[in-house]
């Protein structure tokens, strides 16, 4: 023991070291304890009656409103339909012409979504006579409409825009707050504005989710867009928007999501991270909502952003549910040899550009 002159004790500051050491070893195990657990609460809360499909579709239709709930507002509004609308008129948009290529016209279009937000991106519309069929063309991290869409050249996107245009499809890139800010726009703080609109019943991926829908509103009430035949792709976030949106709006007749699926409990990212969704919803529980209808996954074997060993085994579990509603035809799933990209090959993009014909 020390003692200083005025007779009070100190120590080395390791001393208690031993103590906290044991308290993180404590919250560590803790949370290995509850994941472990939430397995199984998982398993036993998401039940669907994969007898046939209708029966299915009604268990479904009640598993999105606790999703709708779990992310929050707007998507929770009282009285909300797959739209997620908030009027029976498709909303309005401001639609400046911009060029007309090999491929045909683009447009800018920002849509009037409500609550002061609206949606940006690029339209794109086939030169033959419509109506066509109509694809979101969702970027991910750092990205936006314009580079996802080839306007700079090649990217990690591998032409995934202009590859469903190609086929005769319109084409709507959107913009997500995710853009590169050294590169594309204003700095922001998206994990900020996320911890923000939590704590008033609301998140980012609500949010982002209820502005796709709102131009989906707008972009079907077009005569050259064939309201019937909607579909929805994207790499990385856009391949998470995907997943979701296509889950809660079955509107979207066919998904292709991209480097995204995976084990939450390992890529949790806190914009990808809600209030018990351990215990109801992660990854194959959302892909499973967008059943019956046509899915693509893919990953890379070599991304260092979302890992293929984690993504595999949530990819699996989405396979065997489709095989158990006898629907496997309308499902594909890949595990490409390449990075954190789009697959480079057509096998997916013709699977969902042909699915969406097929409708």
């Amino acid at each position: 023991m020390n003692k200083p002159k005025d007779n009070l004790y100190t120590e080395a500051p390791s001393v208690g070291n031993r103590y906290r050491e044991k308290q993180k070893r404590e919250f560590d195990e803790l949370i290995m304890s509850r994941r472990q657990a939430a397995e199984e609460k998982r398993l036993s809360f998401f039940r669907l009656d994969t007898t046939s499909v209708p029966a299915f579709e009604k268990d479904a239709s009640q598993m999105r409103e606790a999703v709708r709930s779990m992310l929050g507002w707007p998507l929770d509004m009282d009285g909300e339909t797959g739209s997620c609308s908030v009027s029976a008129s498709p909303p309005a948009a401001n639609v400046s012409y911009i060029s007309e290529d090999a491929l045909g016209r683009i447009y800018r279009v920002e849509v009037e979504a409500g609550f002061g937000l609206t949606t940006y991106g690029i339209l794109f519309i086939p030169k033959k006579a419509g109506p066509h069929p109509l694809v979101i063309s969702q970027h991910g991290g750092w990205g936006t409409p314009e580079l996802c869409s080839g306007f700079y050249g090649d990217s990690n996107y591998n032409d995934m825009t202009r590859r469903v245009l190609k086929r005769g499809i319109a084409v709507f890139a959107p913009q997500l707050l995710l853009w590169n800010p050294d590169a594309y726009g204003p700095e922001y703080h998206r994990h900020q504005y996320d911890k923000q609109l939590k704590h008033v019943g609301s998140s980012m991926a609500a949010v982002e989710i209820y502005k796709i829908q709102r131009a989906i509103d707008y972009l079907i009430s077009r005569p050259d867009v064939d309201h019937s035949k909607v579909g929805m792709i994207g790499l990385s976030y856009g391949g998470f928007y995907t997943m979701f949106t296509a889950a809660l709006d079955t509107r979207i007749k066919a998904a292709y999501s991209s480097c995204f699926i995976n084990n939450r409990f390992v890529a949790d990212w806190p914009d990808f991270t809600w209030f018990n969704a351990g215990n109801r919803f992660l990854d194959a529980e959302i892909c499973a909502l967008i059943a019956p209808r046509y899915l693509h996954l893919e990953v890379g074997k070599r991304d260092e952003t979302f890992l293929y060993e984690h993504a595999q085994p949530e990819i699996d579990k989405v396979a065997s549910l489709y095989k158990q509603l006898n629907l496997s035809d309308r499902f594909s799933a890949k595990a490409f040899d390449g990075g954190h990209e789009l697959d480079p090959s057509d096998e997916g993009i013709d699977f969902f550009c042909q699915s969406l014909f097929a409708i």
